[in-house]
């Protein structure tokens, strides 16, 4: 892993992994072990704000069990949305676990959606894409009653949710994405299929480069913000600098100090801290460009 003073610089446009390395660099359970530690202090932050921050449970997208989101709703009318989307390598995490991500931004005027999508093995990550994408459009349709401005939707993902939502907002057609914000996100996924994580996901070439961000055509209007912990893999870092390389979308990069892949978190739930400070700025500009 990273530390203090090491930086990343790269000049390609695909991120380069020998196959000896890809298990070392994308197995991140293995890389930090306290996850399980994490994952509790993530569970109790997200109870703590749930009596007085949580509007609305279980709002259904689709039929199937993990169509739904929570919803956070700011005060007043017309308000900016910020749609979080959780990670776990497409196969893990739950919504339960991560909506203490949204005190700050709440706080701030701005609600938040925290949602749920199928799941690897049973789902493949194509699915998760059109998941995702009727989820914006179910609050699009939503829109009045949850207080919302439609043209003021913005995306953040955490790992597997920053693909989702950088990928999501890059697909032509798609409703307007004001920003993205992209936590340790994989946008090429390439390296991914020599790795044990792939066994659910069964990603061959092909699919991988269909699937990867950095193959795609950055959103013309949308602005992009990659997000990282300081002490993350390599290989995370180098996503994030070749992601940079081909989207010239990417209008910062924000090196979290002293965090890994899982503590990244606390910082963006934290209205203290400068990349908190810096997504409530994104999304409040946005209304005035």
């Amino acid at each position: 892993m990273l530390h203090s003073g090491i930086s990343i610089s790269t000049d390609t446009r695909r991120v380069l992994c020998p196959v000896a390395e890809c298990e070392a660099g994308y197995n991140l359970k293995a890389a930090f072990p306290d996850f399980p530690q994490v994952l509790q202090q993530w569970q109790q932050a997200t109870a703590a704000i749930a009596d007085t921050l949580l509007t609305e449970s279980d709002i259904s997208y689709g039929d199937a069990p993990l169509q739904r989101f929570d919803f956070y709703r700011a005060e007043g009318a017309q308000r900016p949305l910020l749609v979080f989307i959780h990670g776990g390598y497409w196969q893990g995490g739950d919504k339960r676990d991560i909506g203490f991500i949204a005190a700050p931004y709440v706080k701030a005027g701005i609600s938040v959606a925290v949602i749920n999508y199928s799941l690897a093995p049973q789902a493949r990550i194509e699915d998760m894409v059109k998941e995702v994408q009727a989820c914006l459009s179910t609050i699009a349709q939503q829109a009045e009653r949850l207080g919302i401005d439609v043209d003021r939707i913005s995306l953040m993902g955490h790992s597997a949710g920053g693909h989702l939502a950088a990928f999501v907002a890059a697909q032509p057609g798609r409703m307007p994405v004001q920003a993205v914000f992209a936590i340790s996100g994989v946008f090429d996924l390439a390296p991914l299929i020599p790795t044990s994580l792939n066994k659910a996901l069964t990603l061959d070439q092909v699919r991988a480069d269909a699937l990867s961000p950095v193959l795609q055509t950055g959103p013309a209007q949308t602005r992009v913000h990659t997000i990282i912990g300081e002490l993350e893999t390599l290989q995370f870092h180098l996503q994030a600098a070749v992601m940079a390389n081909c989207w010239p979308q990417v209008v910062a990069h924000h090196v979290v100090p002293d965090t890994h892949h899982y503590t990244v978190l606390f910082p963006l739930a934290d209205a203290d801290s400068s990349v908190c400070r810096a997504v409530i700025a994104e999304m409040n500009s946005a209304g005035r460009r």
